[in-house]
């Protein structure tokens, strides 16, 4: 799982959540790999997918979600 490629980065763990939840809908292994500091919940959440997959699920992404604060 070490090789697997970030297609998507937020602070906000429901859009995390959205985007794995979208990827998985549409066939591909997705992960939520969780970066934040859990005691004062700063820093990243990044959606990870295998590298095989990164172009289509990118593609994806931005055709099917948006979220309004982008």
């Amino acid at each position: 799982m070490s090789s697997w490629q970030t297609v998507y980065r937020t602070t906000i763990p429901h859009q995390a959540e959205i985007v794995k939840d979208v990827l998985n809908n549409e066939g591909f292994a997705a992960i939520v790999l969780n970066l934040q500091d859990h005691a004062y919940k700063f820093g990243q959440l990044e959606v990870k997918v295998n590298p095989d997959s990164v172009i289509r699920a990118l593609k994806i992404i931005n055709e099917q979600i948006s979220f309004n604060n982008e």
